[in-house]
């Protein structure tokens, strides 16, 4: 059967011109199926980029444009990333939009286990 978890980073505050960055590391075993940005105001996602590595590895090389990553692209795509229990999801956010905003990082984990684990 499985499950969908879905795991949310909020940014704060990220001012033009500065990055943030936060990490999480896996509870239990799922795939990563999706990277997502949404902010939480009015402003567009042009002009921000997003860095995603897990256990170090890059995901997007080197950077990935986040209005690609918004939920209402169609084209945001499918990830098939292992993301095992011990495993670490870090992300580095860095906003040129010209005006402060405040960002969700959705990562949306599939768990093969019921009722999800973690």
């Amino acid at each position: 059967m499985g499950s969908i978890k879905v795991y949310r980073l909020n940014t704060g505050a990220v001012t033009t011109g500065s990055t943030k960055e936060d990490s999480f590391t896996a509870a239990a075993d799922h795939t990563i199926k999706a990277v997502l940005v949404t902010p939480r105001g009015n402003s567009p996602l042009a002009n921000v980029q997003l860095y995603v590595e897990v256990n170090g590895i890059p995901v997007f090389q080197p950077d990935v444009p986040a209005d690609i990553l918004d939920p209402l692209n169609p084209a945001w795509g499918d990830l098939e990333i292992p993301f095992k229990k011990g495993s670490k999801f870090l992300y580095k956010l860095t906003n040129n939009s010209g005006a402060s905003e405040n960002y969700d990082i959705s990562v949306i984990l599939k768990s093969e286990a019921w009722p999800p684990a973690g």
